[in-house]
């Protein structure tokens, strides 16, 4: 592989990493902004409060602003500076991950140009060792795509963003929305894995092992679209009983089969792991499995203490970010056993 596409590789590799941790400080922020209650903090968008910048003070908006937005469907808007500059902060790491993702894109097309050479061209097993470790079987064409594709994925969640206003926060539309991050990080995630090259040893996952990590990751992704119906419920729930001690009993049949399903997920992925470990000496595998099982452990503690505590906003955050990075691991995980599987065709 020349030299000059080692360094482009290893460059969209690095951007790469740093945009994945961006969009989870994205889906932090916006588990923040719904925890605090801020996320009618701008009543509109992309301005907040008709303005680039929002003010830190009310005096700086004109005096009628409140009968400027009944007539647009926000009769209740009233301005805070703590819950406004939270939303606009959050939209302002929106935008960096916007300007992150498009910069990803033009270096994948940068690599596109770029000439790539084979490992199997390498004349010595030393060389082909290592440009297995260092990326070598690359697709330009392939990690492209892959960046193109969250590019789009992140415009429309850019529209989405403004449907969520425009809506008044409608349950549905915000899960919408939580969902589409989650399908821009595992794009993340996947292009990432991709980019590692073809591992330099090969594993044959068991069939029966494979279709349980796919049934495995289904019943997570299930898992967290509860969650998310959990979180629509006390959102319905709250304005409506606001003065009442809040009891998870009444969110119904949805917290039942989200709080029971956790077991399932903790006792599957761990017996997936200790077949991983001691099958398989990839360190990458590892890692990723390692990151999926502590991700839900801490999560299953920060939904405890949500249950205990009636709902503090601290661990509703966390329980949001945890469970991202809980599906994060999962996928790493598939997407490199995959590529363990392949390897063993080559």
């Amino acid at each position: 592989m020349s030299e000059f596409y080692q360094v482009r590789l290893r460059r969209l590799v690095r951007w790469n990493q740093w945009t994945l941790v961006v969009v989870l400080l994205l889906i932090l922020a916006g588990g923040i902004v719904r925890s605090s209650g801020s996320g009618m903090g701008c009543p509109d968008w992309p301005l907040c409060f008709g303005q680039v910048i929002p003010p830190l003070v009310e005096s700086d908006l004109p005096s009628n602003y409140q009968e400027i937005y009944a007539e647009r469907g926000y009769a209740d808007t009233r301005f805070n500076a703590l819950k406004t500059w939270t939303e606009y902060l959050n939209r302002l790491l929106g935008a960096v991950t916007g300007l992150m993702v498009l910069v990803q894109a033009v270096l994948a097309f940068l690599l596109l140009r770029t000439r790539s050479v084979s490992v199997a061209a390498s004349t010595s097993p030393g060389a082909a060792a290592e440009g297995a470790s260092s990326g070598a079987g690359v697709s330009g064409s392939t990690a492209f795509w892959a960046a193109l594709l969250a590019l789009v994925l992140v415009l429309v969640q850019g529209g989405i963003g403004a449907w969520v206003v425009a809506s008044h926060l409608q349950g549905s539309v915000v899960t919408l929305h939580l969902a589409l991050a989650w399908v821009l990080m595992g794009v993340q995630v996947g292009l990432g894995v991709y980019l590692s090259g073809r591992p330099a040893q090969a594993w044959s996952i068991p069939r029966s092992e494979a279709w349980a990590m796919v049934v495995w990751l289904l019943l997570l992704l299930v898992q967290l679209f509860l969650g998310a119906g959990v979180r629509e419920a006390v959102d319905a729930w709250t304005p409506v009983y606001a003065t009442d001690v809040f009891e998870m009993r009444v969110l119904g049949a949805v917290y039942m089969a989200h709080k029971n399903l956790w077991m399932l997920i903790m006792l599957g992925g761990a017996w997936l792991a200790y077949r991983l470990w001691t099958q398989c000496a990839d360190g990458q595998a590892r890692f990723w499995s390692f990151l999926a099982m502590a991700s839900l452990t801490l999560q299953v503690m920060s939904g405890l203490w949500m249950v205990l505590g009636a709902l503090p906003a601290l661990p509703r955050t966390l329980h949001v970010l945890l469970g991202s990075l809980a599906l994060v691991g999962a996928l790493g995980w598939a997407f490199r056993v995959l590529a363990l599987h392949r390897a063993t065709r080559s």
